[in-house]
Order: C-alpha cells, then sequence, then structure tokens
C-alpha cells in the first residue's frame, strides 16, 4: 500500500506495527537513534538503569554510520517518561518509538530502502499503520517523520495528512497541562490533543469527534492504539480518505489505488466530510 502511494512524497517513509502475542505487563521495547554507535551504546544503557529499567535484550541495527537499536526492558510504566528523558539527554542518542506492543520505524527514505532495511515486510502482528511524507512547513528529518507518538502514554501512533491552523493556540493550551512536546510537527499536537482527551475519560471516538469541532484546518489522520484503530476526515473533506471493508481485512488510505493493490473483496467508499471511524482490532 505505502509503496502504493510513495508518489506522494519521498522525504521520509515510516511504519507503526502492533505485535500479537502476549507481552509481560512489565516488558517495553525502546527503538533508539544513534549518531555515534560505539560511544553511545553505553550512555544510552547507563540512562535506562538509572531510570529503573532492566535491560533483556539489545538488537543493534547500523545504517549509513548510526544505528536503530531496539532495546528490550522490563521497567515499572510510570518510569517510562523519564527514561525517554535520560536517553534523550545524552545527546547522542534520541528515542523513536516506546510501547509494549508497538514498535515505529521510520527513515528519511523510500518506501523500498525503508524495507529492505528494516525487514519491514516480514512483520507478523495485529494491525499496524504507515506513512510517506512531504514536507509542507516543518523542517525533514527523522524526527518530523510519520508515525508520531506520545511518549506519557504508551502504544498510540498517528500518521497525518494536512494542517492544523490554529496549533499555536492549541498547544499552548496543552502546555498549561504539564504536555511534553518534542517538535513543532501539528501531526504531533493531534496525537496529545488525543491522549489528553482520552486520560480526561473519554473514549476514543468521542475524543475523535471533538478533534473534528476543534482542530482547524485541511486535515485527515490515523489514529492507532494496540486495540482501536480512528480514522477522522475534516469538516470540509479538505483531505482524502478512503476506507476498504471486507470480511478478510479492513483498510484506509489518502488513495483508492492503494486498497486496490490488495487485490481483496469488500467495499469500498470514501470517508465523509467530518467523518470519525472506529475499528476494533480483533
Amino acid at each position: 500500500m505505502l509503496e502504493g502511494l510513495q508518489h506522494r512524497g519521498l522525504d521520509s517513509a515510516g511504519v507503526a506495527l502492533y505485535r500479537d502475542e502476549e507481552i509481560p505487563k512489565d516488558e517495553f521495547i525502546i527503538r533508539v537513534f544513534t549518531k555515534d554507535v560505539i560511544g553511545a551504546l553505553s550512555k544510552v544503557s547507563a540512562a535506562i538503569a538509572s531510570a529503573g529499567g532492566d535491560i533483556r535484550n539489545i538488537k543493534l541495527n547500523s545504517l549509513r554510520g548510526y544505528s536503530y537499536d531496539l532495546y528490550t526492558v522490563r521497567a515499572n510504566e510510570r518510569d517510562l517518561p523519564d527514561m525517554v528523558k535520560n536517553i534523550n539527554a545524552t545527546e547522542l542518542s534520541k528515542v523513536l518509538s516506546l510501547g509494549r506492543k508497538m514498535d515505529i520505524i521510520k527513515d528519511t527514505s523510500s518506501v523500498e530502502e525503508l524495507n529492505n532495511n528494516f525487514g519491514v515486510s516480514c512483520f507478523a502482528g495485529s494491525h499496524g499503520i504507515g506513512h510517506v511524507r512531504f514536507s509542507t512547513e516543518s523542517c525533514v528529518d527523522l524526527l518530523h517523520a510519520h508515525p508520531f507518538q506520545s511518549f506519557d502514554h504508551i502504544d498510540v501512533a498517528l500518521v497525518h495528512n494536512g494542517q492544523i491552523t490554529n496549533y499555536w493556540k492549541t498547544r499552548e493550551r496543552l502546555e498549561l497541562r504539564g504536555v511534553r512536546f518534542q517538535t513543532e510537527n501539528d501531526s504531533e499536537l493531534i496525537v496529545h490533543y488525543l491522549i489528553d482527551r482520552i486520560k480526561s475519560g473519554e473514549g476514543l471516538k468521542e475524543a475523535l469527534k471533538a478533534s473534528v469541532e476543534e482542530l482547524d484546518g485541511p486535515f485527515s489522520y490515523i489514529f492507532s492504539t494496540s486495540s482501536e484503530m480512528g480514522m477522522v476526515r475534516d469538516r470540509l473533506g479538505l483531505r482524502p480518505m478512503v476506507i476498504l471493508e471486507g470480511e478478510e481485512l479492513k483498510a484506509v488510505a489518502s488513495e483508492e489505488n492503494a486498497l486496490r493493490i490488495l487485490g481483496r473483496k469488500g467495499t469500498i467508499r470514501n470517508v465523509k466530510p467530518g467523518e470519525v471511524i472506529c475499528w476494533k482490532v480483533d
């Protein structure tokens, strides 16, 4: 599907993939981008340990002089934000992904290169979301590539097409509530907006509906958790979104050709302007 959408953007490609096996409640996976492979390993390990984490496994993945390492850690969930803060403070490394079931893999590359470098197509799991990017406002680098997530709420990810025109007003309100931003990308804003509402007691569908009313601008986005996927299109329908609902699978994309590539039976239709859709993950 992503290869069918590659023409939409060449700045970066990324996926958020969800494992479907049983995971211990105190086990988490952390993907770390490292500029100095040799010098950073000990510092990242120390940063994890200083936040109470116990490293169970490290899978190194070197590429173009950098490393995209995957750490399996035993830890208390409440200590994870401090763990991320400690790793990022080493200045040699940045956390790209944190989750119990979710792993985000992204790079400033094509879809084909992402697959060749990380073996994405060999992954087996329950569900996932992906993105190819053409930057319109924020810079082009690894941290601004999609999917985005929140390090204060694990196993959530978002991919987004469009712009949020009331970004600064909404960001200021969230920061006053203690939300910490990693970038100035408006896609990250949507993640924090939704998590803020969910933490306040709303279900995913209610939070998505609120975003249609409160976030301004042309947008469509997909938001995933370990058990649900939600899709939203702006009130005026200024950004495209098409879904496939069949007996074998459900899929969503910004163009119909990405769904036709699957060759699966089902109903294909455009998501209506302002429509909110939620799918439970079986």
